[in-house]
């Protein structure tokens, strides 16, 4: 053979050697778009109760009374994926919480007041369950009792969501990395003041045999050196944002910020943090309009940090945003000026509305208490003149607190609370439905690896299932 046939062999094979490398490559490329890696770190944060036109509200707030964006619409949304999630429980139409938690956690429809325990009685494994298996660390945050339905059915499996001396069992047994919140009157012995507990166990100091370094207050929580963490700020319940001591109880972000400070620290294996805001869905159970904004805020600066930390660690964290169901069906409206009105006369929600709410400074649980069981139409009058300067109480509103009267067969949990909230949305044209759950679907927005699952029309069975997938990927 020629020296110039085999020249051209030898360029004609490195030319085949080349383009079939670029086509490997290309390849491998598009297989590991298509299959991102697992996250390490998992945020998945709850609004509970808060749909669509919660959001909106927040973020028109925002811009109209602070000139701020909102992080969940301006970033995760703008960045990530964006789905709607149906809702609905496997024995109703419309759900409570531990049902959907138990959907979102689990990956099976449940029934009404069921925590980890499928509709036709199968035990599944949960997302906070698959993180332990995978060595990463799990906290569980909430302004709610921390054994209350949402947390609980991450790693719990009773069939009712009341029996917290099983769930709380069942954290000493799993032995989250933190656990904050509310909730310490289940902790205490029943001989001590502030317990709800039907015996005498010191939760506390149960945990803190096991290793727990216990914490009370905003300062306690921010001196926090060290895993295991148990933080109880309050009996109950934590405060509406709106009613908080600042200096005494943290706020979401405060427990977020620790949250994040002690997971992330000398961590090789990634975390799994639940952070719930649960006033959002309180505060429309109670036609508040004021603290559900205060308290929707208030989770988006929570949101942030995480947000923050993604900056820092994109290929690897993972950001969910969701809530369980939609509480109250609020939104601003057009609405005649009042009944005798004539139909030209209509009046609709504008920015000097946001203003109005903005004014307010309690929540309507706090006002609900300063009037006590038996209002009289002189207290009802201070209250008004102490608290909400600028709005017009209705007679029959008024006639409501007296009576102690529900509004209608939909608004009925609270009378007092919801003749209030009824007098806000007259003035304001930020009206509510319902002081329960409805069947609305609700967004979920998601950013970083695995986001893409979230993505469309799904059912929330079908969020717990994709967000198990992602894990079992580790």
């Amino acid at each position: 053979m020629s020296r110039q046939p085999r020249y051209f062999f030898v360029i004609m094979l490195a030319f085949i050697l080349i383009i079939s490398g670029m086509i490997y490559l290309s390849t491998a490329a598009q297989m590991d778009t298509a299959q991102p890696s697992a996250p390490k770190y998992v945020f998945l944060f709850l609004a509970d109760g808060a749909g669509i036109a919660h959001m909106e509200i927040t973020r028109q707030y925002n811009r109209a009374i602070h000139n701020e964006g909102l992080t969940i619409s301006d970033k995760i949304m703008k960045e990530g994926s964006l789905g709607l999630i149906t809702t609905h429980a496997a024995d109703s139409l419309s759900t409570d919480s531990a049902a959907a938690a138990t959907a979102l956690s689990a990956g099976c429809k449940a029934n009404i007041g069921a925590l980890g325990i499928c509709a036709d009685g199968t035990i599944p494994k949960t997302v906070g369950e698959i993180a332990k298996g995978k060595n990463m660390r799990v906290g569980l945050v909430t302004t709610s009792t921390i054994y209350d339905a949402s947390p609980a059915a991450f790693i719990s499996h009773v069939p009712n969501r009341r029996n917290f001396a099983e769930i709380l069992k069942r954290y000493l047994e799993f032995t989250p990395d933190i656990l904050l919140g509310g909730g310490r009157d289940q902790f205490l012995p029943k001989s001590q003041a502030g317990s709800r507990r039907t015996d005498e166990t010191d939760l506390v100091a149960s945990f803190i045999q096991k290793g727990y370094l216990y914490v009370s207050n905003r300062q306690e929580l921010e001196q926090a050196q060290r895993l295991k963490l148990l933080g109880l700020f309050s009996p109950g319940e934590m405060s509406f944002e709106i009613d908080r001591d600042k200096k005494a109880e943290p706020s979401l972000c405060d427990m977020t910020q620790a949250a994040i400070r002690l997971l992330s620290n000398y961590n090789s294996h990634g975390f799994f943090l639940f952070i719930e805001n649960e006033n959002v869905d309180t505060a429309a159970h109670l036609s508040d309009v004021a603290s559900l904004i205060r308290d929707y805020r208030e989770f988006d600066r929570a949101v942030e940090l995480a947000y923050d930390f993604y900056r820092k660690h994109p290929r690897e964290t993972l950001i969910i945003v969701t809530s369980d169901h939609e509480t109250g069906g609020l939104g601003f409206t057009l609405a005649l000026k009042d009944l005798g009105s004539a139909k030209g006369t209509q009046v609709a929600g504008t920015t000097e509305d946001l203003k109005k709410i903005d004014s307010i400074s309690i929540s309507l649980r706090k006002a609900t208490e300063i009037l006590g069981p038996n209002p009289s139409a002189a207290a009802i009058d201070k209250l008004m003149s102490d608290y909400f300067s600028g709005f017009t109480l209705a007679p029959d509103f008024k006639e409501a607190i007296l009576k102690r009267q529900p509004l209608s067969r939909a608004l009925f949990l609270d009378p007092t609370a919801h003749a209030l909230g009824m007098m806000i949305a007259n003035n304001t044209q930020a009206y509510w439905l319902t002081s329960t759950h409805t069947n609305h679907p609700i967004f979920v927005t998601a950013l970083g690896p695995g986001s893409e699952k979230f993505r469309g029309y799904l059912d929330n069975t079908d969020f717990g299932r994709n967000l198990k997938a992602i894990l079992n990927r580790r």
